[in-house]
């Protein structure tokens, strides 16, 4: 059985058979490393297994990375310990913006960015600059926005934290359509040094953030979950 480092900063990293394990807080195997060939079948049946060959899977607490092989299945090739909303995981339909939840659904992981320079990835990836926010603006509500003019009252300047946007990922959550209000800013990204709680976001430490950045290629996709049970039921969010 797989097992986490007990301690919020302990932070390690082992390799078993190929599989990378980052550990963090918690006892005994997850989810889905637990139970890889539930976790394998009900991803190769999603409707986007058929057009892309990575997901990242969230189920509670546990991150695990899936590559699709020559032969059609996912294999687990990555797991760490994770964070996510203070108020908990929330279907994306009833999720609305300030309620300190993460939305469970299937979505694109659409871009990369970060404080960092570039860590290896092939996903389109864009470096913070001092004048970089996540619009939470009307006009263009959740969008990066490069300004030095705007007030951006509503908007998240990024450089402001430099722990979590070490590096990072833009889950596609509320972008077809974007509906002002329900949320904007909702990013795949390093835990912060003090805590793993967000106000809506997936973290994980920052070695497994870096290592899942350079393994992700265009068109990877996240499914977020209470349960395993829960992947068979979603809606895709294409």
């Amino acid at each position: 059985m797989l097992r986490y480092i007990r301690g919020i900063l302990a932070q390690s990293v082992l390799v078993v058979a190929g599989l990378v394990l980052f550990s963090g807080i918690g006892e005994a195997a997850g989810p889905a490393s637990g139970n890889p060939l539930q976790a394998a079948q009900l991803l190769g049946s999603l409707p986007v297994a058929g057009s892309t060959s990575q997901i990242v899977l969230v189920v509670g607490h546990e991150l695990s990375f899936w590559e699709k092989g020559s032969d059609g299945r996912f294999s687990m090739i990555q797991v760490s310990y994770c964070g996510y909303g203070r108020n908990g995981l929330e279907p994306e339909a009833g999720r609305v913006e300030g309620d300190g939840t993460t939305p469970v659904g299937i979505f694109p992981l659409e871009q990369a960015f970060g404080m960092a320079d570039n860590p290896g990835t092939t996903i389109r990836y864009q470096k913070i600059t001092p004048d970089s926010y996540w619009s939470g603006e009307p006009e263009d509500y959740n969008t990066w926005v490069e300004t030095k003019t705007r007030s951006m009252p509503n908007s998240e300047h990024l450089a402001d934290y430099p722990d979590a946007y070490e590096y990072a990922m833009v889950i596609g959550f509320n972008t077809n359509p974007i509906i002002v209000g329900r949320g904007a800013g909702i990013f795949l990204h390093c835990k912060r040094e003090t805590h793993w709680y967000t106000a809506g976001c997936v973290s994980i430490p920052q070695p497994a953030m870096k290592q899942l950045l350079r393994q992700c290629r265009p068109g990877a996709w996240i499914v977020i979950v209470r349960n395993l049970e829960e992947i068979a039921n979603l809606p895709v969010n294409a």
